[in-house]
């Protein structure tokens, strides 16, 4: 009898513990089953696409990912078609999403009720760079010119870059603006899809000051057809280091940029730990330290349990910001 008793205790644990494990391993050990998309919200050839594209390289080439990778550019309404079409995908680990500082903003500045709340932050991954630059025929030769400019007036002046309206480039902007004694609200901007979009109209001659990364300026910079008068990054570039902030010159203003790796909402913790795992990985490696380095980015890791409330203390210092300035709804 005791030995009947032992084998049907054994029996009821076993199938317990097999019933109850099976689900936890199989969420523990989940990998994607079909292709992954990796959605930018903006066009190729700018920084918010160089960061999506180097996820795809980094994990594909290290065979990290047992499936395709596919990086889809859907620009538009400063990255919230490209939100929109990640959230009509809800609880499918297969997408993913690389949003910067400027989507936040939008979102204040139209809003809009869709937050980083209504996403699965998964890791922050890059702080991006800024650099201020003028068609190389310009008399604008430092940032003092860019205010003595505005002051006057004389000259309407036009400010370029992406990819929306309010974003923490336009804040910098318009913090210049306020210190010439300009209102903020009718500086002229030029709000594209791309920063390289921003260099080109540029050097055409079609805008008088863009905003970009280094990178989205360097070739242009390089053929002699724009010439960089600032750095709007809180520090000297690697790559350039007798570009002077805009501190160095007189005026406190940073405009800080990001890259943060975001899930639909609803995908399990174990999905979103999967790619967290592959990103914190992939960011150690070398190729993404040189590629940090080339375009003048830091790489600055956070995780899924820290970012929620970063991004929320982000999204209230913007708002601060942008209600400060008049330039938010």
């Amino acid at each position: 009898m005791r030995n009947i008793f032992r084998i049907l205790c054994a029996a009821t644990i076993f199938v317990l513990s097999v019933s109850g494990a099976s689900v936890g391993a199989a969420d523990v050990l989940w990998k994607p089953r079909k292709a992954v998309e990796v959605v930018i919200g903006a066009q190729a050839g700018g920084a918010h696409d160089r960061a999506g594209r180097l996820v795809q390289k980094l994990l594909t080439d290290s065979n990290a990912v047992p499936v395709p990778m596919n990086v889809m550019n859907k620009p538009g309404q400063g990255q919230s078609l490209a939100v929109a079409y990640i959230n009509s995908h809800p609880a499918d680990p297969h997408y993913l999403i690389i949003l910067g500082s400027s989507w936040v903003t939008t979102a204040i500045n139209t809003g809009s009720t869709s937050t980083h709340r209504d996403l699965t932050p998964i890791a922050k991954m890059l702080d991006g760079d800024l650099v201020m630059y003028v068609p190389i025929g310009s008399p604008v030769r430092n940032v003092k010119d860019v205010l003595d400019g505005l002051s006057k007036g004389a000259t309407p002046m036009s400010f370029g870059f992406s990819t929306s309206a309010g974003n923490t480039t336009h804040i910098a902007m318009a913090e210049l603006a306020r210190m010439a004694g300009v209102d903020a609200r009718k500086l002229r901007v030029v709000v594209n899809a791309s920063g390289s979009i921003t260099a080109t109209q540029v050097a055409g001659g079609h805008v008088s000051v863009g905003v970009s990364s280094s990178g989205s300026a360097s070739s242009m910079a390089e053929v002699g057809k724009l010439r960089m008068i600032a750095t709007v990054s809180g520090q000297r570039l690697p790559s350039l280091p007798d570009l002077l902030t805009l501190r160095e010159q007189g005026y406190d203003v940073v405009a800080a940029t990001w890259f943060t790796l975001f899930g639909p909402k609803g995908i399990t913790p174990a999905q979103a730990a999967y790619w967290e795992d592959l990103i914190s990985k992939a960011m150690r490696h070398a190729e993404a330290r040189k590629f940090a380095e080339t375009n003048n980015w830091t790489i600055d890791l956070l995780g899924s349990k820290e970012l929620p409330a970063q991004l929320d203390k982000e999204y209230a210092r913007l708002r601060k910001t942008l209600t400060e300035l008049g330039m938010a709804q």
